[in-house]
Formats: C-alpha cells, structure tokens, sequence
C-alpha cells in the first residue's frame, strides 16, 4: 500500500492517509511509524478494536509523540458507510481485509470515493467467495466459524469492480489482482 500510495503523497506537502476498519492497528502503526504522512487515522466501527490498537501505539516506542516527528497519529471510531470527513480531505485510504465485513458496500464505496482528493487512491485486500467455502468445508457445525462471520462474498472481480464503479470510480482507474486462489488486491484511483 506504501508503494502505491507515494506517488500521491510526493505531490502534496500535508498528507492524509486513512487506514479503515483498522481493527488492531498493524496497518495504522506501519503508516504512522514510516514517518511518511501528515496525518494517519486509524479507523473502525469497533470500540473494543480501538481499545486494542490504542494499547499496542502506547506500548510501541516508535509511536510516541517524540519519534513521530512528522506524523499526527489519531483513531476514530465511524462507519465506513458514513464517513464524519469533508468531501476531498483524504489523500490515501487503505482497507486491509474488511471490505467482507462492511454492511452496506454501496454506502461504503460512495464514501471512500466522496472523501478522497482528486487523484486519491484506495487500496484494499478482501477475499472472493471461494475462500469462504474453503472455510466452510473445515468450519463443522458448531455456528461461530469464519465463514459465517463475513458480511458479504463476492463471487468475482467483476463484482468488486462493479461496486468501485457504483461508488465513482472509473472502471480504467480500477485495478484487480487476485493472490493465490481467492485474496485479492484492489488499486483504484479518483
């Protein structure tokens, strides 16, 4: 996401990167530690994810307020689908494997895309449906299983490309890669 995100980054003097549904933070601590952006947020709809990715910045030395020389690192709690930012405020959005958890995916794509600056880019990884019924034949029968924690499936690219689009986004402006047999790695750019 780094890499992807840096060309957008060197064009302006105040980034603004935003790490959705961060749950615990791995991703939220990387942005912020590599000193890069202006500003990260971490953000998820779960208080209790924020608790957490609040207790391991604290307990991250290189997240304290004097190694972060560059970076105003913040979390805050929202919904995808009802993002509190003004319209073009974000540079970058990142989305590491949440987009089967989202709730309403349109919502989901209008606001990333609404929030994003001209040029902005998202990046995400998610899953196809295929993963989830590799789960399901290892889940048993005891209900809590993986597989039946997600949202949504998505049966191919093309529907993930179809929400992008949905949301905004110009179809020659939406890159997807699948990983192995169902991860999938999503680039889009406003």
């Amino acid at each position: 996401a780094m890499d992807y995100f840096s060309p957008v980054v060197a064009r302006t003097n105040y980034s603004v990167v935003v790490d959705m549904s961060c749950a615990t933070g791995l991703f939220t601590r990387r942005f912020a530690a590599s000193n890069k952006y202006s500003r990260v947020l971490g953000c998820d709809y779960s208080e209790s994810m924020l608790t957490e990715a609040r207790r391991r910045i604290n307990a991250d030395s290189k997240l304290s307020k004097n190694a972060l020389t560059k970076t105003n690192l913040q979390l805050v709690r929202l919904d995808v689908g009802q993002i509190p930012m003004r319209n073009t405020s974000v540079d970058c959005l990142h989305a590491g494997a949440a987009m089967h958890c989202w709730p309403d995916l349109d919502a989901a794509a209008r606001e990333i895309y609404r929030v994003l600056k001209p040029g902005g880019r998202y990046f995400a990884t998610t899953f196809l449906s295929t993963y989830f019924s590799t789960l399901s034949s290892m889940d048993g029968a005891s209900g809590t299983a993986p597989s039946l924690q997600a949202f949504q499936y998505f049966s191919s690219v093309d529907t993930l490309r179809d929400l992008l689009e949905r949301g905004g986004f110009e179809r020659e402006k939406i890159q997807i890669e699948i990983l192995g047999r169902a991860c999938v790695v999503i680039r889009a750019e406003k």
